[in-house]
């Protein structure tokens, strides 16, 4: 577990071997460009959190801030956006392989050459794409509107004469709707009683006592009064007035021109399926064009002149021979590499094994570690896997998840994040079947369950559930809490020492233990199962000495570096309420006691409902077990997946609070190297860069 070692790299090259630099660059993947701006600010101890006066104010612009007005870069980033518009249309038409998660697809670079050349035909049959999915939304949303029309129109289906046909000489019709048969009734007595004489007829109801659709008829000198009376009164009047033809000949065009319009959205659907044979080729552009923005964005921290060019950045250690060779083997340029100053803040790279690695994902949710600490990757990925297999503590689901994983990991090309965060699970997954084999839960009860008792796996341990172990359960958390608790601890002591702080190391991380190491003892008889042990009876007289051992240590050496000479020497008087922090986070850890009963109880409680259901005590055992096959399968699913999202935030809850809050020093900045930062495929290994290069 380490964080790389990184060497600041100086070049100075040649105007004319720019580009083919950058593709060298782009495909060792090594080279984090630092801003011009980044590389001439006076040095100051960010490290320890002082400010420059002349350093304070200044931004150092993003790459993309200052490519706002590039019109290459503007044009580029509207391809890709295009590109990636019409992949993720098309990704339901997408007849390759499915995979269970994303993956890189491995592509040889001569492929991506080859599909960069054909960029304007791909880029015409992207336009056509999307000019289709306009379209089909045009044609949906011409499809609402005569489904409204069509709506509005049917209640008048009846009518066997056009609207405009039943005006007179003498009479006028107005065709309205009332929301329920009430309101028709109220409209009705009161019209009657303000027109006389008129008409009313009813058209059409709705049978679930919904609208009212009716045809008011009145003499013509009245209409100024019913139009009046239609504006107060609770009804919606339709103007047929312009309707030469019946509603039911309008209501067959309106269903012939809908039937037109789905067969243009039809055929425009199969023209849009068709194109999913291009996916491969957008895919592949859109992450070509990706390429030359994130050389573009590179760029941007070059410095040219008409003959020359010159960038600053870091490069891990471990790779500058390697980086130095290849610039000035091929290339004239004049190379330089130094360890970085005083003051300087280098990229964060981690270098971890399997273990380590495999909870970076989640460390990068927190904070990115900052340059010069010690990484706790390996340290942190051991409790928590250990944390998660103790709350999900059930040996049949550890099986389940640890093979699974293990599935994943052989089958699928996984990015590194998504197989960084499986290699958890599995590790996850194995600390599940080492507590579920200690406390004898194998999907809970379910052999003594489908064997009625005859037969039980027992624990290796004790069983939790037993109230005879509830004690011996919750004191065994806490033991892990302070081992935790005190493992933090140790970390940043760890850190103080590689910078050379003997003495902050001393005074505070081993006053400390002293300090709640007698806190602990002092209270050891009041915790259940600890306090009948003999440890307990030798221990606790010790207590009351190292409590006041620590806190006089703490009191006279917190302050030592404050000028303030009372706080020099009494600054530690506020570590008496640490003793109430350091009790609260260990009781944090009782969650591990909560989470783990909740796993094995509900499993329990969902066999014996399987077994009960399907009656397995009695005749008909085939028929029967099958019944308590379908509920078992269909129950622990359903635990699985909540006990198994309950572990992951407990687990988490408990690195990043309790763990990474006693030492983590984060708010470092990410190593962003120039390299093949791809969304859909892989450049294979032994690919030249000349080869991309030549078209990127």
């Amino acid at each position: 577990m380490a964080v790389a070692g990184m060497r600041h790299i100086s070049c100075i090259g040649l105007m004319r071997d720019k580009a083919k630099i950058l593709d060298m660059l782009q495909k060792e993947g090594a080279v984090h460009f630092a801003s011009p701006a980044e590389a001439v600010l006076p040095k100051n101890d960010v490290a320890e959190g002082e400010i420059n006066a002349e350093t304070e104010d200044i931004v150092i612009p993003e790459p993309e801030s200052l490519l706002s007005d590039n019109t290459a870069f503007i044009a580029l980033n509207e391809k890709r956006a295009k590109l990636q518009n019409c992949i993720e249309e098309l990704a339901r038409y997408d007849t390759r392989k499915k995979h269970l998660f994303s993956f890189l697809r491995p592509v040889k670079a001569s492929e991506v050459a080859e599909v960069d050349s054909r960029a304007d035909i791909i880029l015409a049959e992207a336009d056509k794409i999307i000019v289709t999915d306009a379209a089909i939304k045009d044609a949906e949303a011409e499809i609402a509107r005569l489904d409204s029309e069509i709506l509005a129109m049917s209640p008048w289906a009846a009518l066997p004469y056009a609207p405009s046909e039943y005006e007179t000489a003498h009479t006028a019709t107005d065709f309205l709707a009332a929301g329920s048969r009430k309101e028709y009734e109220e409209f009705k007595a009161e019209f009657a009683k303000s027109i006389s004489p008129s008409d009313i007829c009813v058209l059409n109801e709705d049978k679930n006592g919904g609208t009212v659709s009716f045809a008011v008829t009145y003499l013509k000198p009245e209409r100024a009064a019913a139009e009046k009376y239609y504006n107060s009164a609770r009804v919606t009047r339709f103007d047929f007035s312009a309707m030469t033809y019946t509603p039911a000949a309008r209501l067959d065009e309106l269903s012939e021109l809908k039937q037109q319009k789905q067969n243009e959205i039809t055929e425009l659907t199969e023209n849009r399926k068709a194109a999913a044979q291009h996916l491969s080729d957008f895919e592949i552009l859109y992450d070509s064009l990706g390429m030359r923005v994130q050389k573009m964005l590179a760029d941007v921290n070059i410095s040219d002149s008409s003959v020359t060019f010159n960038f600053d950045g870091w490069v891990p250690a471990k790779q500058e021979k390697k980086i130095s060779a290849a610039l000035t083997d091929e290339f004239i340029c004049n190379v330089a590499f130094r360890d970085p100053a005083e003051g300087e803040l280098p990229p964060t790279k981690l270098e971890n094994g399997i273990l380590g690695g495999s909870i970076e994902p989640v460390e990068s949710l927190y904070s990115l570690l900052q340059y010069g600490q010690l990484d706790p990757s390996a340290i942190a990925a051991f409790f928590y896997a250990l944390f998660f297999g103790f709350m999900f503590s059930d040996a049949g689901y550890g099986i389940l998840l640890t093979v699974a994983c293990a599935i994943i990991l052989i089958k699928c090309k996984l990015k590194a994040s998504m197989k960084k965060y499986i290699w958890l699970f599995l590790f996850s997954g194995i600390s599940t079947i080492f507590w579920g084999v200690l406390f004898g839960s194998w999907f809970g009860n379910v052999v003594q369950t489908v064997t009625l008792g005859k037969f039980a796996l027992k624990p290796l341990w004790f069983d939790p559930q037993d109230s005879v172990n509830t004690e011996h359960f919750l004191a065994f958390t806490l033991l892990l809490g302070v081992i935790h608790l005190y493992t933090a601890l140790a970390m940043k002591a760890a850190n103080l020492i590689a910078k050379g702080k003997w003495l902050d190391a001393i005074c505070d991380v081993f006053f400390w233990y002293i300090f709640y190491t007698g806190e602990i003892l002092f209270l050891l008889p009041y915790i259940p199962y600890y306090k009948d042990t003999a440890f307990c009876a030798k221990a606790h007289p010790y207590a009351v000495y190292l409590l006041l051992a620590g806190f006089v240590l703490i009191l006279f050496t917190k302050g030592r570096k404050s000028r303030n000479p009372f706080i020099k020497l009494f600054g530690g008087i506020t570590c008496l309420y640490s003793l109430v922090d350091m009790l609260s986070d260990c009781l944090s850890y009782t969650r591990l006691m909560a989470m783990g009963l909740a796993t094995s109880v509900i499993i329990n409680v969902f066999n014996s409902i399987a077994a009960s259901a399907a009656g397995l005590d009695t005749a008909g055992i085939t028929f029967r077990f099958i019944i308590f096959i379908v509920i078992f399968v269909a129950a622990n699913l359903f635990n699985f997946a909540i006990n198994a999202l309950g572990a992951y935030v407990n687990a988490c809850r408990l690195t990043y609070i309790e763990f990474f809050g006693k030492f983590y020093e984060g708010d470092g900045k990410e190593y962003d190297p120039l390299c093949y930062n791809t969304e859909y495929i892989t450049v294979e290994p032994g690919d030249s860069a000349d080869e991309l290069g030549a078209v990127s």
